[in-house]
């Protein structure tokens, strides 16, 4: 990640190109309230329903197939009551990315349909493995999954002449590690993705778990130790995702996970098929609930 001062250049450099836009007021709220010990289901009710488009949107999913409602749930309070506060605010943030992944853009070579689908796939996969792992993680394993890569939008929005050259020469490459494409982000961009996506996770004030996942999702031994856990999900998420090739970016690149995750985990080699399975599964439902196929 280089010295302090290059960072600290890094990041100027980029709040001037990228002129990072704010996350929504509601959402910001909403990802307060969670961290907020006194607030109660009647303040996320109040500050959902201040914006009505978001509030009909979060019944939508909460009715559809992927979060089980059935077309039972008629008010932001009853969704609040049946999926809980930190489901609800994985809900809004989830649509809030939705919104800035398919907001009208330049013609590029980055694919924002594939990029979806990764980001929501590896979410889905944190979120199965965090179950299965019996976390207390998993709403933010699923938020740092879907979050990731956010680096790579902000990149194709804010640095896009940069972005296109970087993506003309990763496809020239047949195969690579992560190291090597991180190397070639770096010098073509000015900066890696994970870079990119900590500094916007820093801007926007996200929960320290979700940022740890954000920065070190290809580096897990270097996070925190009391965020290695969510860290550790989303890194194997990912691992597995890129090689279900669920929405691939950059063809080519070997995504092996890390010995010490693997070992923390505890999964029989053997599980892991029918989990990428599991995960192929939930995308497609996962994309219908948010109304794109």
């Amino acid at each position: 990640m280089g010295n302090v001062n290059d960072r600290d250049a890094l990041g100027i450099r980029i709040s001037r190109a990228v002129g990072l836009p704010p996350l929504p007021h509601v959402t910001v709220q909403v990802m307060r309230l969670i961290d907020d010990p006194r607030s109660s289901t009647r303040d996320f009710e109040r500050v959902i329903t201040q914006d009505a488009a978001l509030a009909s949107k979060v019944l939508r999913m909460a009715n559809s197939a992927y979060y089980g409602g059935n077309g039972r749930i008629s008010t932001v309070s009853r969704a609040i009551a049946v999926l809980g506060m930190n489901t609800i605010r994985t809900i809004v943030m989830s649509l809030t990315f939705h919104a800035m992944v398919h907001a009208r853009q330049r013609r590029s070579r980055f694919n924002r349909q594939e990029y979806w689908r990764h980001s929501l796939a590896t979410a889905i996969a944190s979120r199965v493995l965090a179950r299965l792992k019996r976390s207390k993680w998993d709403e933010e394993a699923f938020l740092a999954g879907l979050l990731h890569d956010i680096g790579r939008l902000i990149a194709d929005q804010f640095l896009a002449e940069e972005m296109d050259v970087f993506i003309s020469h990763s496809t020239e490459i047949t195969s690579s590690t992560v190291e090597e494409i991180l190397t070639l982000e770096s010098k073509v961009l000015g900066a890696t993705h994970v870079e990119l996506g900590d500094f916007a996770a820093q801007k926007w004030n996200l929960p320290a778990a979700i940022r740890a996942g954000i920065a070190y999702h290809h580096q897990p031994l270097r996070a925190d130790k009391e965020y290695f856990e969510p860290v550790a999900l989303v890194h194997a998420a990912n691992c597995l995702v890129n090689q279900a090739e669920i929405g691939v970016l950059i063809p080519g690149i070997q995504h092996e996970m890390e010995p010490s995750v693997k070992e923390f985990l505890g999964i029989p080699e053997e599980q892991y098929e029918p989990i990428r399975l599991v995960v192929a599964k939930e995308v497609i439902e996962a994309q219908t609930a948010f109304g794109v196929n």
